[in-house]
C-alpha cells in the first residue's frame, strides 16, 4: 500500500523543480459543501493564485468528484470556479439531485417492498436503489462544462484529473485519468487506471452512494461510488506525481475511545445507525487511515539517507484539512430540509434522533450546506500559521525540517 505497484515507475514530480500540488477531495454527499469552504479559505489565504496556479493535481470521489470536476473546467479561473461551486452548494435543493416527488419515491418504495416480500416467488427484482438521482445529471451538465477539462489540460492549466469507481459486478475499482497523453499511467491491486476524457457519467458512477443512488453504466459497465474499494485515497495523487497533497476530508477526526465508550448506546443501534456507520467506513475511514499510515512512511524516508535508500518512498508532503467539530448536530438542526416524504421514509429505519447521520449524507438543503461552507472557511482561517507555513517549505528536506506525513501510494 505504500509504494507505486510498477516499481520501476518513477512520479514525474519527484525531481527537481517547483513541487507539483495535488487536492484530493473524499465524498460525502451532501458534506461535499464543506470542501468548497475549505477550497474558498485556501483561496482567501493566497496559497493558490485566482488565476490557478500552484494547483496542478485534482482527484476526487464522490462528492469530490463534482467538486474537482469543476474546479478543473476553469483550472486556470480557479476564483470563478471556486465561485460557482459557492453558489451551486449554498443554493442547492434535493430535488436537483434526486426525484422528491409521491409518485417516484412511492413507486421505489413499492418495488422494494415487493421485491423483499416475494422476489422469491416472482424471481425478477427491480429494485435498484433508493433514490432516484435522475435529476443529478441534468444538474451537473447545467453547472459544469466538462468540455472545458479538455482545454484546460491541452494548455497545461491542469495537469491531471482523476476520478475513481468501482466496478459493481467485479468489486474492482478504476480510476478515470483526463490528462495528457505522455502522462504515465500504473496499476495496483484490483485497480486499474484508464485514460478517459472526464463527463458526466464519470462523474455520475464516483458519486453513486451505494444502495441509496443507482449505478451508472459506462461502457457495458456498471459503476459505483468511487470509495468503496479506495483503501489508499491519495495514492492517484502520488502516482500521478505530486510532491505534496492537500487532502480535504468531510468527517470530524475520530473520538478517543475512552470518550465513545462514555456516550455508548445501551439499545441495539437502528437499520439508519448502521447504515451511517457503514457509509462512514466505506466513504470517509480511508483517508484517515491512509495519512495516519503516511506518516511512518515519511519517517522511514527521513530515516534513510537517499544514498543508502533502495525502496521506491520519497517524501510528499500531506495537509489534512478535515471538520474542527461532527456534522450530527447541524443535521438535526436542519432535517426538515429533507423532503418530507423522505423524512416519512426514513422514518422506518429509525427514530429521527438515530438518523441523523444518515440524513447528514443526503441533506441537499441551502441552508445546511451554506453552513458548511462557512465552517470550511473558518477551519482554514483557525489554521492560517499551519497552512501558509506547509506551502512555504518545499520537498526537499533536511533532518527535522516539517511533518512526517506522507500518503501511501498504493
Amino acid at each position: 500500500m505504500t509504494i507505486a505497484s510498477d516499481p520501476h515507475h518513477e512520479p514525474s514530480g519527484s525531481g527537481s523543480g517547483p513541487p507539483r500540488t495535488a487536492i484530493v477531495m473524499s465524498g460525502g454527499g451532501a458534506r461535499g459543501a464543506y470542501q468548497v469552504g475549505v477550497l474558498r479559505g485556501l483561496l482567501d489565504l493566497g496559497v493558490f493564485g485566482s488565476d490557478g496556479s500552484g494547483l496542478d493535481i485534482l482527484v476526487g470521489s464522490s462528492a469530490g468528484a463534482i467538486n474537482a470536476a469543476r474546479l478543473a473546467a476553469s483550472a486556470d479561473r480557479l476564483d470563478e470556479a471556486v465561485a460557482g461551486l459557492m453558489e451551486v452548494w449554498s443554493q442547492i435543493r434535493a430535488e436537483q439531485v434526486f426525484r422528491t416527488d409521491l409518485r417516484s419515491l412511492g413507486g421505489i418504495g413499492a418495488r422494494w417492498v415487493r421485491d423483499l416480500s416475494f422476489g422469491g416467488v416472482l424471481r425478477n427484482v427491480q429494485a435498484k436503489a433508493l433514490l432516484d438521482t435522475s435529476p443529478l445529471r441534468e444538474t451537473l451538465l447545467e453547472h459544469v462544462p466538462f468540455e472545458a477539462i479538455d482545454a484546460s489540460i491541452e494548455r497545461g492549466a491542469l495537469y491531471a484529473l482523476a476520478v475513481p469507481a468501482t466496478n459493481l459486478y467485479t468489486a474492482d475499482g478504476v480510476v478515470f485519468v483526463d490528462a495528457a497523453p505522455d502522462v504515465p499511467l500504473w496499476r495496483r491491486g484490483r485497480w486499474s487506471v484508464e485514460r478517459r476524457r472526464i463527463r458526466v457519467d464519470h462523474v455520475l458512477a464516483s458519486s453513486a452512494i451505494p444502495i441509496f443512488f443507482p449505478s451508472v453504466e459506462i461502457e457495458g459497465r456498471h459503476f459505483g461510488d468511487g470509495s468503496i474499494r479506495n483503501t489508499a485515497p491519495l495514492s492517484s495523487a502520488i502516482n500521478l506525481g505530486a510532491d505534496r497533497i492537500v487532502a480535504i476530508g468531510v468527517r470530524q477526526a475520530g473520538r478517543p475511545t475512552e470518550v465513545a465508550a462514555r456516550h455508548a448506546r445501551r439499545t441495539a443501534p437502528s437499520i439508519a445507525q448502521i447504515a451511517g456507520v457503514l457509509l462512514d467506513a466505506v466513504m470517509l475511514d480511508a483517508m484517515e487511515v491512509d495519512i495516519e499510515h503516511s506518516g511512518r512512511v515519511n519517517t522511514s524516508v527521513l530515516a534513510c539517507p537517499s544514498g543508502r535508500r533502495r525502496d521506491p518512498f520519497r517524501w510528499v508532503d500531506v495537509l489534512w484539512l478535515s471538520p474542527s467539530t461532527g456534522f450530527a448536530d447541524l443535521a438535526a438542526e436542519h432535517a426538515k430540509g429533507v423532503p418530507r416524504i423522505v423524512r416519512y421514509l426514513m422514518r422506518g429505519l429509525g427514530s429521527e434522533e438515530s438518523t441523523t447521520e444518515l440524513v447528514s449524507y443526503l441533506l441537499f438543503d441551502a441552508a445546511f450546506c451554506s453552513r458548511l461552507i462557512e465552517q470550511g472557511r473558518a477551519d482554514v482561517e483557525s489554521r492560517r500559521e499551519e497552512v501558509l507555513r506547509f506551502f512555504s517549505v518545499g520537498p526537499d528536506r533536511d533532518e527535522g525540517r516539517g511533518t512526517p506525513t506522507n500518503p501511501s501510494a498504493a
